[in-house]
């Protein structure tokens, strides 16, 4: 038989698993949305989240938040291709304020500091070294335009991490140092 062709159903034995471990399993099959087997991978999740959620409002939005992590995942395969091959991005960003503009940028490396990961990019309509944050990502366009190594000496710090509530309660956050993690590579 040709490892193509489909094969004819097969049931396993009951397994039992504990909530843990199939939300384990939820869990690792959301991550790898357009992996291997991907359209297999999302019906064996809406199974699991058949057996683990009755109710199907409560269904739905667990299926939606893994659409989320998929386009996330989508999202992120993009940049890390750009930063690799070193080319221009187009993105459609999402600011604070909730105003969505469309950029392009030269990216430049990849950082996570706080919560959040950040897409450091050469922005063309600024002319500066400017912080994206990935999840403000709305869409993005890789072309085939090469994106010139800048020097990163302006890179300045990364955006400071806030709890959301502290705005909210009129808290200022304790100051804290901003840690920066380079992911290594892509800067040879």
């Amino acid at each position: 038989m040709n490892r193509t062709e489909s094969r004819s159903p097969v049931t396993l034995p009951p397994v039992t698993l504990t909530p843990e471990q199939a939300a384990a399993v939820a869990v690792a099959l959301a991550a790898q949305p357009e992996g291997p087997y991907a359209a297999e991978g999302r019906a064996a999740l809406e199974k699991v989240l058949d057996v683990l959620e009755p109710d199907p409002v409560r269904r739905a939005e667990l299926l939606a938040t893994s659409a989320e992590a998929r386009r996330s995942a989508a999202i992120r395969a993009v940049l890390e291709q750009a930063v690799t091959r070193h080319r221009v991005l187009v993105v459609e960003y999402r600011d604070g304020r909730g105003t969505t503009t469309r950029r392009e940028v030269e990216p430049q490396l990849l950082a996570r500091s706080g919560r959040h990961w950040f897409l450091v990019a050469w922005c063309r309509e600024r002319e500066a070294v400017r912080w994206f944050r990935e999840d403000r990502i709305e869409s993005v366009e890789i072309t085939g335009e090469s994106a010139p190594r800048r020097d990163l000496a302006d890179l300045g710090t990364p955006p400071v991490d806030r709890h959301p509530a502290g705005r909210a309660l009129g808290a200022a956050p304790a100051p804290a140092r901003p840690r920066l993690v380079v992911l290594p590579g892509g800067r040879s």
